[in-house]
């Protein structure tokens, strides 16, 4: 590597780090939330970003700096569109699946999400619970993160699952 490119890679380095600090700052706590698909794709296009501006002698910092803070704009824009508009979210954002609910495993949603059997009951013994006679409903979020909820001692519905299709 010559004098001049180890040079240019540490100050654009230097440069890029405190730019993501600042660009994620003022983007808000959504852009480093618990990722959905759509989420997880800006991320490693922010990624890509990053390391053609680092290696690539020929990219240019400022094209660079644009495309970022590009990338961050438009996951602010389908945030804040997501919020707003129900079909924009619909679009982005895939629904909680109901994967067992009182004593029955739904074996179609656990089949379209790949969830297998073992996988649900892996759940449930790492939240300290020891029978499925305890648990109300598993859920599958749309973070790709399992929930258990345990049953209540009052035998109430659970009110959490209102919008998910059972």
């Amino acid at each position: 590597m010559a004098l001049s490119s180890f040079i240019r890679l540490l100050i654009v380095g230097f440069i890029c780090y405190f730019l993501i600090v600042l660009v994620l700052r003022v983007s808000g706590k959504r852009t480093l939330s618990k990722m959905n698909a759509f989420d997880f794709v800006v991320t490693v296009a922010l990624g890509s970003v990053l390391s053609n501006i680092l290696i690539n002698n020929e990219t240019l910092l400022m094209e660079g700096i644009v495309s970022f803070c590009l990338l961050v704009f438009l996951q602010f824009l389908s945030s804040w569109l997501s919020v707003h508009s129900p079909t924009v979210n619909s679009l982005l954002k895939s629904q909680p699946s109901l994967l067992y609910y009182n004593g029955n495993y739904y074996y179609k949603h656990m089949k379209k999400e790949r969830i297998s059997k073992n996988e649900i009951t892996q759940a449930i013994r790492s939240q300290g619970i020891g029978s499925t006679d305890s648990v109300s409903a598993v859920v599958l979020e749309t973070d790709g993160k399992i929930s258990v909820l345990k049953k209540r001692p009052d035998n109430t519905d659970e009110n959490t699952l209102e919008n998910i299709d059972k």
